[in-house]
């Protein structure tokens, strides 16, 4: 007599689905054949919905943990942007085509962040990427040392994240002069940089890191 109380499940000789209702005083049996059994499984089994609600401008990439944790990339282009380095303020200092990658958590936390430098052009899966020129990323991770990031109430927050990054001081933390075919130290890079456009990156300066864009959205 066995002393399993509710369901039990098998498969017999015949190779259907044995159900054992064992929840009263006699055990009841049904018998299902394992096609149907899938069936039912894959029928009440179906994922729910995501709803990411508003993305960020050039989002190009959205996709949800079973946690509740998303990871969203952004198109950031090329732009210009204040940077300040030590005690020095470079005004509108031109920056290479960025890709922005955040992890959010289920209660809109920004837990991590990632940058690529991406070629010039439509994005593909094979679009090449370059090594960062900068300062305080390695990889992909950006540190952002003991700085908090802001928690945000919905993803198209995200917009204004990488601007806000760009306005903390900034260091030589993670850098190095290999990074770029210039060879120079940080302070020669922006200097060299301050006055040039985007585009004087490449070709210029920025080295292939031998990874592609869909080595970043898709890690």
């Amino acid at each position: 007599m066995s002393n399993i109380s509710g369901l039990k499940f098998y498969i017999n000789d015949d190779l259907n689905v044995v159900v054992d209702d064992c929840r009263g005083k006699t055990v009841k049996h049904k018998v299902i054949s394992l096609a149907t059994f899938c069936k039912l499984i894959e029928k009440n089994s179906k994922p729910k919905a995501v709803q990411s609600g508003l993305l960020p401008d050039r989002c190009i990439c959205f996709r949800e943990n079973a946690d509740g944790e998303r990871f969203v990339a952004i198109d950031i282009g090329n732009f210009n942007v204040d940077i300040t380095y030590e005690k020095t303020i470079y005004k509108a200092f031109p920056i290479p085509r960025l890709l922005f990658g955040f992890r959010v958590s289920k209660d809109f936390k920004i837990n991590e962040v990632q940058v690529a430098v991406a070629d010039k052009g439509p994005l593909r899966d094979e679009t090449k990427l370059y090594k960062y020129p900068f300062s305080n990323v390695s990889g992909f991770n950006m540190c952002i040392g003991s700085n908090a990031m802001p928690k945000i109430k919905q993803l198209r927050q995200l917009n204004g994240i990488p601007y806000y990054i760009f306005a903390m001081p900034d260091n030589n933390d993670r850098y190095s002069p290999g990074r770029t075919k210039l060879d120079m130290q940080y302070r020669e890079l922006l200097e060299f940089m301050k006055d040039k456009e985007s585009d004087y990156y490449y070709g210029n300066v920025l080295i292939s890191s031998g990874k592609t864009l869909k080595d970043f959205i898709y890690q």
